[in-house]
């Protein structure tokens, strides 16, 4: 035999993970057990650095290291153990010169009697000075077996390799043990039993390096009871006396079976004197169970517990916390869940003195499949708690651990915001700023009437003098305060806003004594400089009624000719108003003095029926300090305010809450209220704010700013902001379309429609000139059977010219839009609704028609659900945009391929055709409610709702980069991917009217190794041509697994960042159970699937821009039972020729698939039927003896001919099927003849052509019985009995052969012949076999001179070896080995081809 051929990569479960720490205690790389391999990481960038094989075929079980800080040499000592063995060694790294480096070296391996279940590293401290000095170069480890006895493990200076027993603790049978070194020279030991007990004893260290076999004494220092199963996982704590409760210091953890979790007080044990041990006289009474520890009397001591997961706890650990004692568990359900322990407020359920409660506090589900196997936590030198997993599927996961209540880590902002915060916010802002103005842009030169309006602002004190003619109208004085607080303008067509507040007291000339109080709003208007009053709703003192009096200067009051006012003048301004019959002439006399207003007068004279009076009103400017108050719009709470008074900020925050929100950057979002407000929330990433009044109570990290407040947003708006670039959009609840713009800090008004908007979406249109943006804007009005459609450019984006006439969709009955996209460079528009229609319409006719009709209409997309995303894909540079995406609530996200053509060569009309490519399913569902595409990292992010949770995924990594509670999907929210390819993003959303928000400036974990199917894989299959693909041309690998899922991988010698050779392409899943295995069609396009259940699916696999590969299920089998309850064992697939009779024209293949079933029958089913499109044709039923059928295949070139089944009984069939495999025939399969081959049952079967005619052929079979069988099969154009000749070599393997695969061979003309196939099985030895054969022109005895040898025999790592499939590599021809995880074997047949010439792959022209 050969030597092994190399190992490309692995994907296997990981079952061990480590940190490690440089000299200066700085954490630098992650080591990771995956089967026999040693992995290193950076811990850094997450970039695998190096692999090493620890072990020949025993898979690393744990890794326990003594890391290199504090130590001048740099070494990281490694103690690794799995199964029966065990290995010491070390790890040196440095970044001397370029990327960091490792060298790792070991010593032998040493090898027990018993299972290692636990082990710990001596440090040199831990040995005695005599010791110590005549070892320096030498590391001990004490290891623990399944049976409670511990061996020290010695390697010297020459490096053989010593194992003593030293101690043994009461006769067990274990299954989990944790070893620690005490500082009092003690080892101690806590082991979980199969039983469910939990032992804790200890022994000398001084054991370990005794020249001689010494007495020594292992002390039993307590037996805890309770677990109701086996105990999975056991953990000491490190000293708990800081922060624990009750004089607790140390503890036990604990999990099992039982699915509970349990603390285990052992603080008065560290010193106990029990003396339940007994004295060891020998290393042979170490193994004697009649001397060993009795059994102390059994204690119940838990402390706390809790039940937890929703499967079998695996693993359990401290978690380092400096103000809390925490546990952190590890599940088959693939979860990691943190537990908090605290103090216990009643001893009626824990009857120990010091109670204790383990609450939930934090799940994390990184992981897919089943188990996470592997963990470690370490500290970081910021005080972050990292913990990284490692599970079943493959995944090495590493997040920060959050341990502070409402923490969301290190890489995460969190804020919450009420109403009352907002206000008080902006109060302090004015506050610290004097008014209410900011920064506008650039200053512009202000009109007279401007200055005036500007000058008003502030607080004045008020004298007024009343004269009335009439005797029913008081005369008197009033004198008091009034204010002009300056606010946001609440509607559109002003710039600036007060509103009037004057309060004070009213004595008559009959010195009769009341309080008064009025109030108005003053406005300022730029269009047509002037200044208006108006009147407040009686009902709400703030809100603007009808209008009271404009305001007029005097002609003569101009500005000096550089635009400036003198340094002293009157200015004085008249109206007028008619008030019913009451005629009001009120006049204002202002002086002005260097630009500033100090006093001025307000003349009131009234002339009416009913009154005649005059009013003359003194305003005097309070102190300046007066100014700075805040305003009545965005104030605090005065200090002497009445208990029962309303107060300004009652004002701003009644009845208001927030409503929709928009991005204007990735730290600032745009937010409209109930009540028209427009509000500018900032994130600040470093700091806080604390506001300093008592009433805002939330802390918060979002500074906000107020824009303004208008009418045509209050009650109802939407929002929304452009494609490629940063208009935003409002719409209004009268119809106005506004958009913000960020330069001025200001809504803008653009057009007027109908009525309500419902619907915006806006795009920025390509161009030749990027310094002239262009939009295209659709909008969509509440009852309105039309969408507009306006065009925008820079230049008139604010303006409020409606001469331009929009162009009009006309939408289909029951539209209700929810989803747009505009196709620029196909001039297409695609609608989608909230009942699952998507409607197109050809914008190139806008021209020629004033109302636009659907060109093409597709029901049922995404079922009835709403369709929430529509967008096009990404396309490089030279292609064509073709491909559209899209989401719905349906829970599934979709690539369709655009075809538009023309309805005939006369006419100008289109239509299109739209072809799904890509359809899937992701995890988190079903209300998937946006996407983007990542240019950066060439990846899709989509987003949605997962019940009350809001939760970002990667659909292209196939993983979870965000999850936040917000309480479910009906709300108001808005969310934001960052540009920047890190996979983080701001979420901001409405809950119990408080703003929150929670920005990630990176996922929330780190992918350190992407894994695969999170359950054995059962199938894989490789196409058999070359597939074109954005990497080149390269071969798909399917797997399909028992999590139901099918996963497509390529192959690249060329490792990624990763270290990997395996790419996965693309996760996709229909299937409810297990599948079982997969086929390809000739041409590599149709990949069929068979599972439990009857499920049997088709898929069409292409390539599909951006994300790589797309597949969609076309077809599904219909189920052959009423229960469908049957599995499907294997299937057969061929494709065939078109009849005569049928459409030559028709570009479907037909292929003839003939499936067998787990009850012993087998159907035969044509695809595509040829009556009834993509659906199957049942053409035939056949049923077998009461054994089960377990493969099939057809035989020769011309596939349809014979058909070979392999069953349970250890026989292969022969089914003749030409005579009726195009027509439905009621004319039952039968058996022409069987063969013999195997003991029992027949797991894989596998035909190689020996002849072109496919007359001649050999049948290679794996059993049950660890047998392979070559059976070679010749078939007579006269007859449908073929002659066989069996060749039977028993013991191939040591165990059950469930796979074999054809590698390459001699061409089937030549008459003598060699073949290349492998075989794998439950022993996990992959064993390559060359045959060569004659050909034969007598049926005799087939396999005379034939004959078979092995060529190579080395260990797989893959457990339960399921599935082989070929590939085709620089090299030659390797396999893909699947099975528990997946490990490619890249070179199988160089040196087969050096020796024997050329070969050639079976069954492709790769």
């Amino acid at each position: 035999m050969t030597n092994d051929a190399i190992v490309n990569d692995v994907i296997n479960p990981i079952t061990a993970l480590a940190f490690t720490r440089d000299q200066s205690g700085n954490i630098r790389l992650l080591l990771a057990g995956e089967g026999p391999y040693l992995k290193v990481y950076d811990d850094g960038n997450g970039c695998r650095i190096a692999v090493e094989r620890v072990f020949e075929t025993q898979a690393i079980h744990s890794i326990v290291i003594i890391d290199a800080s504090n130590k001048t040499d740099g070494v990281t000592e490694l103690l690794i153990w799995g199964g029966r063995w065990v290995r010491l060694g070390y790890l040196r790294h440095g970044l001397a010169h370029g990327p960091l480096r490792v060298e790792i070296q070991f010593k032998p391996v040493s090898t027990l009697d018993d299972w290692v279940l636990g082990g710990y590293l001596m440090p040199r401290s831990s040995l005695s000075d005599e010791h110590s000095s005549t070892c320096s170069n030498t590391h001990d480890a004490i290891v623990l077996t399944a049976h409670n006895v511990a061996y020290a493990v010695l390697h010297d200076r020459d490096q053989q390799a010593s194992l003593k027993p030293v101690a043994a603790g009461p006769d067990s049978l274990l299954y989990s043990a944790h070893v620690e070194f005490e500082q009092d020279g003690r080892i101690l030991v806590v082991s979980g039993t199969v039983l469910g007990e939990i032992l804790l004893w200890s022994f000398p260290a001084s054991a370990v390096r005794a020249d001689v076999v010494v007495p020594s004494s292992s002390q039993l220092l307590q037996t805890f009871t309770g677990h109701e199963g086996s105990v999975f996982g056991i953990r000491i704590s490190p000293d708990l006396s800081n922060y624990a409760f009750g004089g607790v210091r140390r503890l036990v953890a604990s999990c099992s079976d039982d699915r509970t979790i349990r603390l285990w007080d052992i603080s008065d044990l560290r010193t106990s004197k029990n003396p339940c041990g007994v004295e060891l006289q020998s290393s042979e009474d170490l193994t004697s169970s009649a001397d060993k520890p009795q059994t102390s009397t059994p204690s119940t001591g838990c402390v706390a517990l809790i039940m937890g997961h929703a499967s079998r706890i695996w693993d359990i650990r401290f978690l380092k916390s400096d103000h809390e004692t925490a546990v952190i568990s590890f599940g088959e359900d693939s979860t990691t869940q943190v537990w908090q322990l605290t103090r216990y407020q009643s001893c009626l359920h824990i009857c120990q003195p010091n109670p204790r409660l383990l609450s939930h506090k934090h799940a994390y589900a990184y992981h897919s499949g089943k188990s996470i196997w592997a963990s470690a936590l370490v500290r970081r030198q910021d005080g972050s708690e990292t913990v990284c997993t490692g599970g079943a599927d493959g995944r090495i996961v590493q997040y920060d651990v959050i341990d502070q209540p409402g923490s969301t880590g290190k890489h995460a902002i969190s804020s919450q915001c009420t109403m009352q915060d907002i206000a008080l916010q902006l109060a302090e802002s004015q506050q610290s700023c004097g008014d209410n103005s900011r920064p506008l842009g650039p200053i512009i030169s202000k009109s007279l009437c401007e200055h005036v309006f500007d000058a008003l602002g502030g607080t004045w004190t008020i004298n007024r003098e009343i004269k009335s003619a009439l005797p029913t109208s008081p005369s008197g004085q009033f004198s008091g305060a009034a204010r002009f607080d300056r606010r946001p303008p609440t509607a559109l067509a002003f710039e600036k806003e007060y509103l009037y507040i004057e309060d004070g007291k009213f004595i008559t000339d009959q010195s009769l004594n009341f309080p008064a109080t009025r109030r108005y709003v003053y406005r300022y208007q730029q269009a047509s400089d002037s200044i208006t009053a108006w009147f407040v709703k009686p009902d709400d003192n703030t809100a603007v009624d009808y209008l009271f009096h404009g305001i007029r200067l005097d002609d003569g009051n101009k500005l000096n000719n550089h635009g400036s006012l003198p340094a002293s003048r009157v200015i004085k301004a008249s109206s007028y108003h008619l008030c019913g019959k009451d005629q009001y002439t009120p006049t204002y006399i202002l002086q002005l003095t260097e630009g500033h207003l100090e006093q001025w007068k307000l003349v009131y004279g009234v002339k009416g029926p009913q009154k005649d009076y005059t009013a003359e009103a003194s305003y005097h400017r309070k102190s300046r300090i007066d100014d700075l108050k805040p305003t009545a719009e965005c104030s605090a709470i005065p200090r002497s305010q009445k208990p029962n008074e309303p107060t300004a900020l009652d004002h701003l925050i009644k009845k208001d809450n927030l409503r929709s929100y928009v991005f204007l950057t990735d730290d600032s979002f745009l937010v409209t209220t109930a009540r028209g407000r427009v509000l500018v929330g900032t994130l600040l990433p470093s700091a806080s704010i604390t506001p300093r009044y008592e009433q805002a109570t939330i802390k918060t990290t979002v500074k906000w700013r107020l824009v303004g407040q208008y009418e045509t947003l209050k009650s109802s708006s939407i929002i929304t902001r452009a494609n490629g670039s940063d208009l935003i959009l409002l719409g209004g609840n009268d119809g106005t379309m506004s958009s913000y713009d960020r330069s001025v800090d200001r809504i803008l008004p653009m057009r007027h429609l109908k009525a309500k908007l419902a619907f915006l979406y806006a795009l920025k249109l390509p161009g030749d000139h990027p310094e002239i943006q262009v939009h295209v804007v659709l909008a969509v009005s509440l009852g309105i059977p039309a969408a507009y459609v306006y065009k925008f450019s820079d230049n008139d984006h604010h303006g409020n010219d409606d001469t331009r006439q929009p162009t009009m969709l006309s939408l289909p009955a029951y539209f209700i839009v929810t989803s747009s996209c505009y196709l620029p460079e196909l001039r297409i528009w695609v609608l989608g609704s909230r009942n699952g229609v998507i409607a197109f319409y050809d914008d190139s006719m806008c021209h020629h028609v004033s109302m636009l009709e659907p060109c093409s209409i597709f029901t049922d997309i995404h079922g009835q659900e709403a369709i929430t995303v529509i967008q096009s894909v990404p396309y490089h540079n030279g292609d064509q945009p073709s491909h559209v995406l899209t989401a719905g609530r349906d829970g599934h996200y979709a690539v369709h391929e655009i075809v538009v053509k023309s309805t005939s060569a006369l006419s100008e009309a289109t239509v299109v055709i739209l072809n799904t490519v890509h359809r899937s399913t992701p995890t988190f569902g079903p209300n998937i409610e946006g996407a983007a595409f990542d240019n950066q990292r060439q990846e899709l992010i989509i987003w949605g709702f997962r019940s009350k949770e809001f939760v970002v995924w990667n659909a292209t990594k196939d993983m979870e980069t965000m999850s936040v509670d917000c309480g479910g999907a009906h709300r108001n929210w808005c969310y934001r991917p960052r540009k920047d390819g890190s996979n983080g993003g701001t979420f901001v959303w409405t809950k119990a009217s408080i703003c929150h928000v929670h920005s990630q400036i990176e996922a929330s974990h780190q992918v350190l190794s992407s894994g695969g199917h999170g359950r054995e894989i059962k199938a894989t299959a490789t196409t058999p041509i070359l597939m074109k693909n954005k990497e080149g041309e390269i071969q798909y690998i399917p797997t399909g697994a028992e999590d139901t899922t099918i996963r497509i991988w390529s192959f690249n010698e060329q490792r990624d960042e990763s270290g990997s050779t395996f790419r996965c392409l693309g996760t996709f899943g229909k299937h409810t159970t297990g599948i079982q295995q997969l086929r390809w069609s000739a041409d590599g396009s149709l990949l069929f699937s068979a599972a439990g259940c009857e499920e049997f699916f088709v898929w069409r696999v292409q390539p599909v821009p951006f994300l790589g590969v797309g597949a969609v299920c076309e077809a599904i089998c219909p189920q052959v039972t009423d229960n469908g309850d049957l599995r499907v064992m294997d299937f057969a697939v061929t494709e065939i020729a078109r009849h005569p009779g049928e459409d030559q024209n028709l570009t479907e293949r037909g292929y003839i698939v003939t499936i067998v079933y787990s009850d012993s029958s087998l159907r035969v089913f044509r695809y595509p039927s040829p009556h009834s499109g993509r659906s199957f044709l049942l053409l035939r039923t056949g049923t077998y003896t009461t054994h089960c059928l377990t493969a099939a295949s057809y035989l020769g070139p011309d596939t349809s001919n014979i058909l070979c089944t392999a069953s349970s009984d250890g026989h292969i069939a022969f089914w003749p099927m030409a005579d009726s495999l195009r027509h439905i025939s009621a004319k039952r399969p039968h058996v022409s003849s069987t063969a013999a081959v195997h003991q029992n049952s027949i797991k894989s079967l596998v035909t190689i052509p020996l002849d072109p005619a496919g007359l001649d052929c050999l049948i290679i079979t794996g059993g049950d019985d660890g047998a392979l069988g070559m059976t070679r099969c010749m078939l007579s154009n006269v007859s449908t009995r073929p002659v066989t000749s069996t060749l039977l070599i028993p013991k191939a393997h040591a165990a059950a052969i469930n796979a074999v695969e054809y590698l390459l061979g001699t061409p089937s003309k030549e008459s003598s012949q060699t073949h290349v196939f492998v075989s794998s099985g439950n022993d996990q030895r992959i064993k390559t076999w060359i045959v060569q054969v004659t050909a034969h022109d007598t049926p005799s005895n087939l396999t005379e001179g034939a004959s078979v040898r092995l060529h190579s025999n080395q260990h797989t790592s893959v457990a339960d070896v399921s599935s082989l499939s070929a590939i085709t590599t620089a090299k030659g021809v390797g396999v893909v080995v699947a099975g528990i995880g997946m490990e490619c074997l890249a070179d199988l047949t160089s040196e087969i081809l050096s020796s024997l010439g050329t070969l050639h792959p079976h069954g492709s022209t790769l």
